[in-house]
């Protein structure tokens, strides 16, 4: 997995990932602050790159990437624990986690695995529903729909920038049974369909979208969409940075413009994570915006009162999840926030 879209982003990555080892010298980060005053929380730490949180029962469990010289895997939080511990026997590196029925879902290059009956050390089943074939890039985030399925977006190869991905399934939300059958296209036209959830009563899933990284300097916006049943968002054709190229495809939900950088550069916001609270959405911006910086946004379903919700992050946050009311945020110093939604 590679978290680097261009440059800046390469540079921003690079010193984030050194701050870890830093945390270990001199204690942990301070912690975000929430903009209508709720109270933050480290709900853990231990996982370098927390890609997607999922909860089964009282526990969390973490995908992490592996990343530079930080190792990933499937991690888990239990109740009690401030510690996200790898768990041995599943996987070298996640980037999706879902779970539903005591099983838990993992995306891990070409294939999703799912994981059953874990004794509190490990899991004592597994099986893998399903493993893609040589011209498939692989999954990204995943999500279980209300009518049962499992969700996934379909990771890019780089190859295709600006340009039709002929992967398997390439520029895709798609969607199976948990059993790893009857795979659907469920939305195409997607440079990077990066993260997906469902709001309650909504039966279409809400999806991060990273757009273009080159040529530098594009500006193409990144996108978050609602991925509807055969909708089609027009890329690599359209990017929404000229309207008469997006004539006839599916309208985003919301375009999250390029921000001004140094020297005239323009800094893509990147949504990464992405959970839902009632009707209010919550998105992970890793670059985030040029006057907050990294940031957790907050909007609502219908993709209006766009605002920062979580600031003060001292490197790039990577995912959001939602469970019971609250929100767990990662980020690269390897903590997973706690806050009420």
């Amino acid at each position: 997995m590679k978290l680097i879209r261009n440059a800046t982003m390469a540079v921003l990555l690079i010193g984030a990932l050194l701050i870890p080892a830093m945390v270990q010298a001199a204690g942990p980060p301070p912690l975000p602050k929430a903009a209508n005053g709720a109270k933050v929380e480290r709900f853990a730490t231990g996982v370098p790159v927390p890609t997607q949180v999922a909860f089964s029962g009282r526990n969390a469990f973490v995908a992490g990437a592996t990343e530079g010289p930080f190792k990933g895997g499937l991690f888990v939080v239990k109740p009690g624990s401030k510690k996200a511990v790898k768990i041995p026997g599943t996987v070298k590196g996640a980037f999706g986690v879902a779970a539903r029925s005591g099983k838990v879902f993992v995306s891990s290059g070409r294939k999703v695995i799912a994981f059953s009956r874990f004794d509190g050390k490990r899991f004592r089943g597994r099986k893998v529903i399903f493993s893609g074939p040589k011209n498939f890039t692989g999954f990204s985030g995943l999500a279980i729909g209300p009518n049962g399925r499992l969700y996934a977006g379909v990771s890019l190869n780089q190859k295709y920038d600006h340009a039709p991905d002929p992967s398997k399934f390439g520029n895709s939300v798609v969607s199976m049974t948990r059993g790893g059958k009857d795979v659907r296209v469920v939305s195409t036209g997607l440079r990077q369909p990066w993260m997906l959830t469902f709001a309650p009563g909504i039966r279409d899933p809400f999806v991060s979208v990273l757009s273009q990284d080159l040529p530098a300097n594009n500006g193409a916006p990144d996108l978050i969409v609602k991925a509807t049943r055969g909708a089609d968002f027009g890329f690599p054709e359209c990017n929404w940075l000229n309207e008469e190229t997006c004539e006839g495809v599916s309208e985003p939900l919301v375009r999250l413009e390029a921000q001004p950088g140094p020297k005239n550069s323009l800094n893509q916001q990147s949504p990464m994570g992405i959970g839902a609270v009632g009707s209010k959405l919550y998105v992970a911006l890793f670059g985030g915006t040029a006057q907050a910086g990294p940031q957790v946004m907050k909007m609502k379903t219908d993709g209006s009162g766009i605002k920062p919700y979580l600031t003060g992050f001292v490197a790039p946050v990577l995912s959001v999840a939602s469970h019971k009311g609250n929100l767990y945020v990662g980020d690269l110093t390897g903590s997973i926030y706690k806050v009420r939604g």
